[in-house]
């Protein structure tokens, strides 16, 4: 009986590991024969995610610039001031461009020290979406965006020199 079982097991086993085979018989007086070879590509090569953004400003200097008029009134012994603030700057833009295989989003964002909290900031374009730079050249346009970043709210007049009052935040995703 074991003879029997191991024999079963052998044919069993062969015929699990047989393999499809087409066969032909020729002879001397046959024509030559033709076999059919078949091929496909398989792309097993990965590309993985490479981010390199560019990112570059300006000088981010800004003046507040109060102008008006102060009235003395005799009555009070003090001034009546007129005046308003305005904001000026010099390179007050952010530029970035995108050289990843992979398409990012970017915000941009003004935090005040809270010393300055009286100033403000925001930006012409708070959010940009640059493509991925795959397949494009190294100068095109779409993969770069700009934006202002502008001041507002007061300034105290003791600060009289460039002093740093707050910060851009430049987030990319």
């Amino acid at each position: 009986m074991k003879k029997f079982l191991t024999l079963l097991l052998a044919v069993v086993t062969a015929l699990a590991m047989s393999t499809t085979a087409f066969a032909v018989t020729m002879d001397n007086t046959s024509a030559p024969q033709e076999i059919d070879v078949n091929a496909k590509y398989v792309d097993g090569v990965s590309a993985p995610d490479i981010y390199s953004v560019d990112v570059s400003w300006g000088a981010m200097e800004f003046t507040y610039t109060v102008s008006g008029t102060k009235t003395w009134d005799p009555s009070t012994h003090e001034y009546e001031v007129s005046t308003v603030g305005e904001w000026s700057e010099s390179g007050n833009t952010v530029t970035v461009t995108n050289h990843s295989n992979d398409g990012v989003t970017v915000t941009f964002d003004f935090e005040a020290l809270d010393a300055y909290s009286t100033v403000s900031g925001a930006f012409s374009k708070g959010v940009a979406a640059l493509p991925s730079a795959e397949g494009m050249a190294l100068d095109a346009a779409e993969l770069t965006a700009s934006t202002e970043l502008t001041l507002s709210g007061t300034l105290s007049d003791s600060v009289s020199a460039l002093t740093k009052v707050g910060t851009v935040i430049v987030t990319i995703s």
